[in-house]
């Protein structure tokens, strides 16, 4: 990185931009040393991706507990995406009630792919699958910047599943999503 350049960048967002130079690198236990470091010097994308490391495991010791701690702090420094990977994490843990709570967090911040993941969780339940439905088509409204294109087509899919009474194929976990810095 050009001196000039490298100095104006704050140092936060310096150490996101090496942990992914290190993640493309497959070096993950250097990516997570920068990614703690600007996590702990409050960069929520390092925030983030530090709970994906440990939630995953990548480059460290895999830890439920500290990921949940990131993506907290993630969330409350704005990232929707926090909240969404925790409340996947909690679903997958077998803690629906908390994995509610965190897929409305992230619903309240507009996130598509929350509102797919908690449709899927009320087209199960007795009586689910108008409250499904309802998140499906709010999924649809949103603007392509709170949705992926792979989500708004899942969501179709899942909407036209419960609009024609059929029921529903298996369908892979989501995976946690990252945040990608321009």
């Amino acid at each position: 990185m050009d001196r000039e350049i490298h100095a104006k960048i704050p140092a936060a967002e310096r150490l996101f931009l090496e942990a992914e130079q290190f993640e493309e690198e497959n070096d993950f236990r250097n990516a997570f040393k920068c990614l703690l470091a600007g996590a702990q010097l409050g960069d929520s994308g390092s925030q983030l991706n530090l709970g994906n490391f440990y939630a995953s495991g990548k480059g460290t010791k895999k830890s439920l507990e500290k990921a949940a701690y990131w993506y907290k702090k993630a969330y409350k420094n704005g990232y929707s995406t926090a909240a969404l990977n925790l409340a996947i994490d909690r679903r997958n843990e077998g803690n629906v009630r908390s994995a509610v709570i965190w897929f409305k967090k992230a619903i309240a911040r507009s996130d598509g792919e929350a509102c797919i993941e908690l449709a899927k969780i009320y087209k199960t339940r007795k009586g689910g699958r108008n409250a499904a439905a309802n998140l499906l088509r709010r999924a649809l409204r949103l603007n392509r910047d709170c949705i992926s294109e792979a989500g708004r087509e899942e969501a179709e899919f899942l909407l036209n599943e419960i609009g024609n009474g059929t029921k529903p194929r298996r369908r892979g976990k989501a995976k946690r999503a990252s945040t990608p810095r321009a």
